[in-house]
Parts: structure tokens; sequence; C-alpha cells
């Protein structure tokens, strides 16, 4: 290792070891100050019947497309309350052995608290383990808290009484905050209901039942809302309700999740666009939308909603009520649920959660008739494999699609999703070999980069010869400078000229990228398919240091995360020094083996005289000596940034990059010795006589544009001095 390379690793190690203890003196001497108090959970109110806020702090929305109506108050309509259970114990649904889920409901909005998702392999170890370490089932759903109360999954939102027989009621109940009665419990089923009525006999108005079951031995519940027309006028109603909240955030770097939705059009099954968090963030903070239509009622058929991250998926899908095609769904708005008033800004409670609310058609309930609204809940992994396992109806392309949701974590990926697919079958035939995905990483590498290496090859030797070629008219190009200095147009006349001779494509350093843009969209793929691959989350490469590739490899952990002061204010890179959970060595690897990628990439020699820094008098522009800089300042650059920017990405890739550019050093001193091989034999070889060279795409091009300047500077001139071009160019007597 030559006094450069000891100097860059030096610092480096210098840098780190200044990081370290400038932290562990912040940290030690000046302590994060203490957690303010806990809001403690209230008594739950009385139900209202006057419209008020869910779990936004924006209106409630409706019917897209529709006016919202106005809660009225009448004598008739005064006394009539939802019946509220006192008993707030919670149910457990599934978590034996066999189960893919379990669930815990709770009375409260008759609502999920958490899901989990619990199925186990062969050995007894859970499929989707919270940390690589710890064998506990993975917590995939999770209360929200906005500091007042925590709001759970599957809340009914609200119901509307829009018409009781003749008499034009537009009155509404929230139900979300509500404590439901527990009406029937087993370890595969619970039932919660409340009554609408006055309190007195026979003032009975509208009972609901709701219904949650799960399906054994796969990561499937099913859900049942029942009105019960119990009075004696037939009711228009119409009901809003929620999907899934509290997704865990799985990515270190990048929320991630998404609320997405499909609808049936001519074509198959469509995706809508996914919407992110800011997306929906400004519409619910406005009073006068509150939400985002996810979808579109003329497009066609509603299919199913999705709250998705980068490995996991909770769908809800409407059925059509028992006896009746029709869809029951109106609408699906997307909005920001539970956002914490009193947060700081960047705090987690600020930010709220994504939630889909469904909102039904209005419907007509006769008198002692029911009507149901049953929906459908698959919680797992999103790949076609998972999906199809639970029911092949969901990896089919013309029933359900739910795979298609992966196609969100891609948006930037546009047509080339085939190729990661691609990427993503190999990754896995490889492992059913090898058994251990890093090492089936590192034989993708060998793979992919042995079937680009004629590329390589071509790249590498093409920048060689066009320095070397530059460097060679280096001396001319000067002259020409020096010659035509005060003619720019004659300048770049004989430039070309001299280029088109000498058969020199000055263009040739960025043809010789080509290749490199070639690869790009299978590196782009490969990097998508080891970032969403479920089977990549948790999984190991030597079980001690690189334990999880879908994370980064953190030989030492930070608890709390550490910040670099300054550094982690910048724009663009801030985020990088900024909550800093662990110290990565594979990034900072990875920036030593680019070095010496960079060192051993073959590289012309300069005559002597712009070796010692003597370009030559006129030789003002870029010459070879400044290209040369300029090239080596870009690889000091790709040197620092890829790290930095790889840093908290997942150790896979990380691994991937690592061996890629190993297998490209050695592809380097391959090319060198060949390059070097090829000098020595023209050296002893001695002058040759220059044989012609046939004119290439480049060639021809410069040739063009001379002859084409010339002509042009030939009628220039006949038109200025028509008289000295008669006669030769000779001035008159």
């Amino acid at each position: 290792m030559d006094n450069e390379a000891r100097r860059i690793v030096f610092a480096l190690f210098v840098a780190m070891a200044v990081f370290l203890a400038y932290q562990y003196i912040v940290r030690e001497f000046f302590p994060p100050p203490p957690p303010g108090p806990v809001a403690t959970e209230t008594t739950p109110p009385a139900p209202e019947t006057a419209p008020a806020s869910g779990p936004v702090a924006a209106t409630s929305p409706t019917v897209t497309g529709t006016t919202a109506p106005t809660a009225v108050a009448t004598p008739a309509t005064r006394n009539y309350a939802f019946t509220s259970a006192a008993n707030l114990e919670p149910i457990e649904l599934g978590g034996r052995t066999g189960d893919a889920l379990r669930l815990e409901l709770r009375p409260r909005g008759a609502a999920i608290a958490t899901l989990q998702l619990y199925a186990q392999d062969q050995k007894g170890r859970f499929v989707h383990r919270t940390t690589p370490h710890e064998n506990a089932p993975y917590q995939l759903l999770s209360p929200v808290d906005d500091g007042q109360r925590d709001y759970g999954s599957f809340a009914t939102s609200r119901i509307w009484i829009e018409q009781r027989g003749d008499e034009t009621w537009n009155q509404s109940w929230p139900l979300d905050n509500l404590t439901w009665m527990v009406v029937e419990k087993s370890p595969d089923k619970a039932v919660f209901t409340t009554t609408l009525g006055t309190g007195e006999p026979g003032g009975e108005l509208l009972r609901l039942t709701k219904r949650f079951t799960l399906r054994p031995g796969k990561p499937i519940f099913d859900l049942e809302l029942t009105l019960d027309n119990i009075s004696t006028t037939p009711l228009k109603v119409r009901v809003e309700q929620d999907g899934p909240l509290g997704l865990q955030q799985q990515d270190q770097q990048t929320d991630m999740r998404k609320l997405l939705t499909a609808q049936r059009t001519a074509s198959g099954v469509e995706m809508g666009k996914g919407h992110a968090h800011a997306d929906l963030q400004k519409a619910s903070a406005d009073p006068n939308v509150g939400y985002v239509a996810l979808i579109r009622p003329d497009k066609g058929a509603f299919l199913w909603t999705a709250l998705a991250d980068k490995y996991f998926a909770v769908y809800t899908r409407p059925l059509p009520p028992p006896g009746s095609e029709a869809d029951p769904v109106a609408g699906v708005n997307g909005l920001v649920a539970a956002p914490h008033a009193l947060a700081q800004p960047g705090d987690t409670l600020a930010k709220g959660d994504l939630l889909a609310r469904l909102v039904t058609k209005s419907a007509l309930v006769p008198a002692g008739a029911s009507l149901k609204y049953p929906f459908e809940i698959y919680a797992g992994a999103k790949d076609a494999e998972t999906v199809g396992a639970a029911d092949p109806a969901y990896a089919d392309p013309q029933q359900l699609h739910y795979q298609i949701a992966k196609s969100a974590d891609l948006s930037c990926f546009c047509g080339f999703l085939w190729l990661q697919n691609l990427m993503t079958w190999l990754l896995d035939r490889i492992h059913l070999f090898v058994r251990n995905y890093g090492i089936a990483i590192i034989i993708l590498v060998i793979i992919v980069r042995t079937l680009l290496h004629p590329l390589s090859v071509w790249q590498q030797k093409s920048m060689f010869r066009t320095q070397e070629a530059m460097a060679r008219v280096q001396p001319k190009i000067a002259e020409i400078k020096e010659k035509y200095a005060n003619d720019k147009v004659k300048q770049n006349q004989e430039t070309m000229r001299l280029f088109h001779e000498e058969g020199v494509n000055p263009a040739g350093g960025f043809v010789s990228m080509l290749p490199m843009f070639i690869q790009m969209p299978i590196l782009v793929a490969l990097w998508s398919a080891l970032n969403t691959d479920v089977h990549l989350r948790h999984a190991p490469f030597d079980g001690w240091w690189i334990v999880d590739l879908s994370a980064p490899d953190a030989l030492l952990t930070f608890d709390p995360p550490l910040t670099v002061p300054i550094l982690g204010q910048l724009p663009l890179l801030g985020s990088v020094f900024g909550g800093v959970t662990s110290f990565n060595l594979l990034p900072l690897l990875l920036a030593l083996v680019m070095y010496l990628q960079m060192k051993y990439m073959p590289k012309p020699q300069m005559p002597a005289r712009q070796a010692a820094g003597r370009p030559g008098k006129a030789s003002s522009g870029m010459t070879a000596e400044d290209q040369a800089r300029q090239q080596k300042m870009m690889a000091w650059m790709m040197v620092v940034l890829f790290p930095l920017m790889f840093y908290k990405m997942p150790s896979g890739l990380n691994l991937y990059w690592f061996a890629s550019n190993i297998f490209g050093i050695g592809e380097s001193l391959i090319i060198r010795k060949q390059i070097n091989e090829e000098r020595r034999r023209r050296e002893l070889a001695g002058p040759q006589p220059r044989k012609p060279k046939s004119s290439g795409l480049v060639s021809r091009f410069f040739k063009h544009v001379v002859e084409q300047a010339e002509q042009l500077q030939h009628k220039a001139d006949s038109i200025t001095k028509p008289d000295e071009l008669r006669k030769g160019g000779k001035k008159k007597p």
C-alpha cells in the first residue's frame, strides 16, 4: 500500500475515532432530558348524537363526489344514542401452534389493538421474527396514540342514518371511541354489539353486530358488520369503515409505507397511485378537504385497498353482501389519522398514521330486515409465493393480483419490473443450492459480472486508448491553437481535421461509459430485489457480524442514536449523519475496495512534458493531463459518496457492491496486464509504418463538419471578396 493509500486509511480511522469519542463525551456529560409524562387513558365519553371528530384532526370525510350531510339534532332524534359497555378486557384470537396470526381485540371501537404474524417453521421458530436474535412474532399492526388515547385498526368510524321512513334525518354517530358489548368469544371468533335507541322500552332503532373470525392456519380473517333494523320504519343508512392502522416502518432510511387501491378495468386488475404520508398530510390538515379520494368510481369495480410497506401489507377486500353481486363500497378515502397536536416537529406522533376509510353506498333497510357488510382481510408478506399459498386467487393476475403491490416500491423503476423479478428469481434459485443468501449474492455477482466482462474489457481499453490518443495529439492541438490564436473558427476546423486524420475520438471517454449505462438497469433491478424481497429479511451471512442482509451490518449499536454536529444538518447528506443507530463496517470496506479499483484502473503513460506539469505554451483548454485529473476527481467523489449513500442501506446491497468491486479489481489487473503486454510487443517490434485506418462514424462526422465549414467559408468569401476570388486571390493593381 503506497503512502497516499496509507494516509487515506489513517484519516478514516482518525475521523471515526474522533466521531465516537465526541458522541461518548456528549452522551456522558450532556445526557438527553428525561421523557415527559405519558398521557393516561381517560374514561370513555358517553355516546354522542351530533357528529364528532374521529381519529382525524380534520372533518370526517364522506363519499367522494357527494355533499356531506349536516347533522340536525331535532327533538325526534335528540335522545337517540348507542349503548356502551363497561368491560374493557381485551380478547385474543389465534396465537396457537399452527395459527398464522394472533389478534388482540378490544371492546373500545370493536377494533384490533395488535396484529402479529404468528406462523412458525418446523423448528418452532417464527417465520417472521421481530429481530434476527429474538424468536418473537413480528407485530405488524399496533395502536396509534395521539396523546389523548390510542386508536385501533378496523374500527367502524361512523354511521349515518339519512332517512327514517319518510322523514329526512341526516344524523350520524361516531363509533370508534364507543365501548361495544362482547356477546361471544372463542379462540377463533369474537362478536361485539351495540344498539341505537332512547334507552326506553320500545325505543330501540338499530342494532350493530361486528364479527371477527380467524381462519385457522391462514393469514386471513373475516370481518362482518351487520345492521339490524329493529324499528317499525325503514332506515336509509351509510357506514364509514376504517381499514388497518399502525403499520410499523421497516426501512431505516426511507418511509416506504403507502396506501394502495386496486380496481378491475377493461384491461384487468389495475393498481392506482400509491399514496405516502406526505401525499395525505396536506389534504388531512385542510378542514375543507380532509382526505384524498383513492379510487375513481367510473374507472371500474373496486377490488381491494392495502396498507403496505417494503415486505408486508394488510389487504382489505369488501365482499358482496349475501344474495347480491353489487359492490357495497362507494368510495375509499385516504387520510392521516391520530396526529398529536402537542408533539414536536419530526416526532412520529406529529406525523400520525396512514388510514384508508371505506364509505359504503346508501342502502335502505326495511323494518325488521338486516344489512350485512362482509370484508376479507389478508395480513402478511406481499410476494407472489406467499399470497398464492394463502389463496390462489390472490396471486392470479386475472382475479385479485395482490402481488402487484410490490410495484409500488419500484415507482422509479418504470417498465423494468420484469428485470427485478428475474434478479429475485435467480437469487432464490441459487439459494436452493447454497442455503445462504450472502453466498448467493456473491455467486450472483460472479454470474452478472462474467456475462458483462466483454463489455467491461471494451470499456476500460476504450478509455485507455482514448486517453492515450489524446495525449499523442495534444502537442499538435497546441500548435493549432498557437497558429490560429485569433481565428477561433479556423482553430476548430483544423482541430476537427486533425481528429479525422489521426482517427481520434475526443468523445471516446463518454462512449466508453456506455457499458456502465447498460449495467445500470441490472444494478437497480438487483438493488430493488435485495431491498424488497421478504426472503432476505433477517437472512444471515455469517451469523455473528452480518446477521440480517436486509439491514445494515451494525458491528456496534448506539442507544440512543447519535448525530454528528453540523454534518447532520447538511442538505441531502444530512440524513446519513443524523440518527445514526450503529457503526457499520461494510460501507467503510466498500470505500477501501472502490479506492483500490480506481488505483488499478489502466491509465496511459503521459509524455514527460505533461507529466512534469508543462503542457506547452499554447495549451490552454482541456489537456490530456486535465482530463486525467478530472477523471481522478470524479473517481474520488464516487469513493466518498457511494459509502455515504450506502451507509444506512441493507448489508445485502453493500455486500453485492463490495463483491462487485472486488471482481472489478481482478478485471482491472487482468486488463492492465493485457495492455502492458501489447505495449511491450509494440516496443520490441519498433516503429511501424502507420496503416490507413478505416473511417469510423465519428471520423466521418468530423470530416463532414470540416467540409461543410470550408464550403460555408468559401461562399462567405465569394460574397465579400468576389474580385479577389476571380483573379485567384490576387489584389487589384
